[in-house]
């Protein structure tokens, strides 16, 4: 089996992207909205990192709170913004994608 050597441009092989959505937190998720939001986008395969979430709406629901939200990302792989749109509404807990654009 062979050991491949990170990517010596690994600080470029991911792209920053803006998009507004809207994901769904558990009400007993641990911390505070803004980390529930977080540990949401984190969880989607192509998310690297979340730069910055400004939360725009809140509906609570009997189990959730569906969090209306535009953020600053960085995602892997080449991307263009209809690829990142749709692996982003393939995540769990991501209820709708409105935008995505390259930053």
């Amino acid at each position: 089996m062979a050991i491949t050597q990170p990517s010596q441009n690994a600080q470029q092989d991911d792209y920053p992207v803006a998009a507004s959505l809207t994901v769904l937190v558990t009400r007993d998720a641990d911390g505070d909205l803004q980390e529930g939001v977080r540990a949401r986008l984190d969880a989607v395969e192509c998310v690297v990192s979340v730069d910055r979430v400004d939360v725009s709406g809140l509906r609570p629901a009997l189990n959730d709170m569906r969090v209306d939200l535009d953020a600053a990302l960085r995602v892997s792989g080449p991307p263009d913004a209809e690829s990142v749109a749709d692996a982003l509404e393939a995540g769990f807990g991501v209820k709708e994608v409105r935008e995505v654009s390259m930053a």
